[in-house]
């Protein structure tokens, strides 16, 4: 009963220090994962070459502007995914606030 006690009142230090630590480990890494999927680093180096092998200077300027394109999509959907991602770590943080608020208004 005691090991009980102890565990309901070390579970907000626990859910403050390590369980935020942890969670906050969890968004970085989402958010390295969520650019290497969208492969940002290969769009902003590969910017200024051509595609497909077209060397004349119609060929780079239409790679140019669909490689920009394709970056300014991609760059708006890491902004979203990492908003999200964001607001999830959000709600980690306040959820036993807004749970301890709703029990005492409850009471």
């Amino acid at each position: 009963m005691i090991n009980f006690i102890l565990d309901i009142l070390y579970f907000p230090i626990w859910w403050y220090t390590a369980g935020l630590k942890k969670r906050g480990r969890v968004f970085i890494n989402n958010v390295f994962k969520l650019s290497r999927y969208l492969a940002l680093k290969i769009l902003i180096v590969n910017l200024f070459k051509p595609m497909f092998g077209q060397y004349d200077w119609r060929g780079r300027i239409i790679s140019f502007f669909m490689r920009l394109t394709q970056l300014i999509i991609y760059l708006i959907i890491f902004l979203i995914g990492t908003i999200l991602l964001f607001a999830l770590l959000l709600i980690w943080i306040f959820l036993p606030i807004i749970a301890l608020w709703q029990i005492i208004t409850l009471i």
